[in-house]
């Protein structure tokens, strides 16, 4: 088992990529922190590790939120777990597509939250422990938008360029304490997210993926898997784009 007895916390570990995620991570002998706004998805979730003989923590958490994620770290604290790996997944689409010109304030600050803000505030909770330990792993999600840009959702696209470029200066700064940073920047994935775009854009999605099909959330859980075990130890910095093909 590649992360035995290793505690993972992974935040949007609800649904999609994160449930996905989580999955994997316990089947490699990793014990979970299911982090997740929505409560009743986060049980769900744990109840999935449950029925297979784990034992995970729960903490309804809102990344965008420093008080709630300093809750969601002393809840691992007071567990007398260390923490040994943190995924960075939480994230919400754009409602539709819109033109830059008509994007509100309210819509471009609500993307910078969730995922740079959110991002962040993990990330400096983390190191917090990691840092004394000179150990752990952590991976942030970016997009091929964060790569190569999404017109009409210039705030998500902003956002994940943010965590790109976080992970960079991040992953310098903390290597030589024994911590890897690196991000997921992944294509096209079969999750509900998808349901914010036209549904006009699917044939064009399979059209620009060469291997003819959407990814899956266990597509990325197996890159995450690698970035978290000894498997990728000399791996710092990196951006790795799970894309069928489809290069930015």
């Amino acid at each position: 088992m590649r992360l035995k007895d290793q505690v993972a916390v992974v935040t949007g570990a609800g649904s999609g990529i994160g449930r996905a995620i989580a999955v994997r991570f316990a089947a490699e002998g990793a014990r979970i922190v299911v982090a997740e706004l929505n409560a009743e998805s986060g049980e769900q979730t744990a109840d999935l590790l449950r029925s297979a003989g784990h034992d995970p923590l729960v903490v309804a958490t809102d990344v965008t939120d420093p008080e709630a994620v300093r809750r969601l770290f002393a809840a691992v604290d007071e567990r007398g777990w260390p923490v040994d790996v943190l995924v960075n997944n939480a994230g919400t689409a754009e409602a539709g597509l819109m033109p830059t010109a008509e994007v509100p304030d309210d819509r471009w600050h609500a993307q910078l939250r969730v995922h740079l803000d959110g991002t962040f505030y993990c990330i400096r909770e983390a190191l917090r422990r990691m840092v004394p330990r000179q150990r752990g792993a952590i991976i942030n999600l970016g997009s091929v938008a964060g790569l190569g840009g999404l017109p009409g959702a210039i705030a998500y696209t902003a956002a994940k360029g943010g965590v790109i470029a976080l992970t960079k200066g991040l992953s310098q700064e903390v290597a030589p304490q024994g911590i890897r940073v690196n991000c997921i920047a992944p294509g096209w994935i079969n999750t509900p997210m998808l349901n914010h775009l036209p549904e006009k854009w699917r044939p064009g999605m399979l059209k620009h993926t060469p291997l003819g099909r959407l990814g899956e959330p266990e597509d990325i859980a197996g890159v995450a898997l690698f970035l978290a075990s000894e498997d990728s130890a000399f791996v710092v910095g990196q951006i790795i784009s799970p894309n069928g093909g489809m290069y930015r």
